[in-house]
């Protein structure tokens, strides 16, 4: 029987301090919220729902991923954007979660032509976020005493910064949330990406779920937001000769060049082209199927087809939904019935949805 494998994204975890009976709970609550949303769009499809019987895992990772974030910014030094945008030296790890975090901004604001002044021109410098660079004289956070962690400040750190903190609240703007909020998804996606330690803390929660499917099961892997870049690095790492009989995503920021830069055996360095499909996604049409919805600035860059190497044209279909009053939040990517048709027909098919 086919297993479906949902991965969520940021953000799922719960209020510090409450008993692990509640946790699992809260996990569970998640998982059939998912379903919930997936059936729906199922029936609207005129299609079978997902049977009661049919395996659905649903490796809850929120916790353990905000405490090992807490933890790397507990014993510091943490990511300080004010005292990397002058240029000062810092230690490598901190220097990845900085240039991840600023590398989102710009990716993000580029295609949204986000310009502060037009009649000035950004430093020349061969960085990826050489854009985001401020003028010489600019002021900048610099002399400000760092301490260890987030709260160095009153403000959150992208809003310490002028040149960055214009960017994020265009950005916050476009988003209809809160600067604050951006602001989080933008220091969760660095730590993940930027921190070795803390992605691998997501990962082995995911890949251990992943290893209590029998090896010769075809698995459906549906990954929303940040889970979607966890399923390309589970996919890529953890998966290989499993029959995977399809890749979802949806409100994915694949498409980022500075998230393909950090993904396991993606891009690399600027200039090496996109990321590549993992090997083990069937190298057959529609095998990926995309759902975005185009107010949301986190999947700004989609189609995400023409950004990926694909194994053959077609392998990645992408779907503009339109996911209502959140245009980032999975449950109305779920609920389109052009995402949830090929995610259930996989699942009913079974080894036949596989090459």
């Amino acid at each position: 029987m086919t297993t479906l494998f949902l991965i969520h994204g940021r953000g799922q975890h719960t209020d510090p301090g409450i008993p692990p009976g509640q946790v699992v709970e809260h996990a569970e609550a998640l998982r059939r919220r998912w379903l919930q949303a997936l059936n729906t769009g199922l029936r609207d499809a005129g299609r079978p729902t997902i049977p009661d019987a049919a395996p659905v895992m649903f490796p809850f990772y929120g916790d353990a991923f905000r405490d090992a974030v807490a933890e790397r910014e507990g014993t510091g030094p943490g990511p300080d954007l004010a005292r990397w945008s002058t240029g000062q030296p810092m230690p490598a790890g901190v220097q990845e979660i900085c240039e991840v975090k600023a590398g989102l901004l710009q990716d993000i604001t580029t295609p949204l032509r986000f310009d502060p002044d037009a009649g000035r021109n950004p430093v020349a410098a061969p960085h990826p976020t050489a854009a985001l660079r401020p003028m010489p004289g600019e002021p900048t956070a610099e002399g400000v005493p760092a301490g260890v962690g987030r709260p160095w400040w009153e403000l959150d750190e992208l809003l310490r910064v002028p040149w960055l903190r214009a960017a994020l609240q265009f950005v916050a703007e476009r988003a209809g949330v809160s600067a604050r909020v951006i602001e989080e998804y933008f220091t969760d996606v660095a730590y993940y990406l930027g921190c070795a330690d803390v992605r691998q803390t997501v990962l082995a929660i995911v890949e251990r779920a992943l290893a209590d499917v029998p090896r010769d099961e075809p698995v459906v892997v549906v990954g929303h937001s940040l889970g979607s870049v966890v399923a390309h690095d589970a996919l890529t790492r953890g998966a290989r000769g499993r029959p995977i009989a399809l890749v979802a995503t949806t409100g994915s920021p694949l498409g980022l060049p500075v998230v393909q830069r950090h993904l396991l055996g993606g891009a690399g360095s600027a200039g090496e082209g996109p990321a590549p499909v993992p090997a083990v996604v069937p190298d057959r049409r529609s095998a990926w199927v995309n759902g975005y919805d185009v107010r949301d600035v986190v999947a700004i860059l989609n189609p995400l087809g023409p950004r990926l190497k694909q194994a053959l044209a077609g392998q990645v279909r992408d779907v503009p939904v339109n996911a209502g009053e959140e245009p980032h939040a999975v449950i109305g990517h779920l609920e389109n019935a052009a995402v949830a048709e090929p995610i259930g027909r996989a699942v009913l098919a079974g080894s036949r949805a596989c090459p």
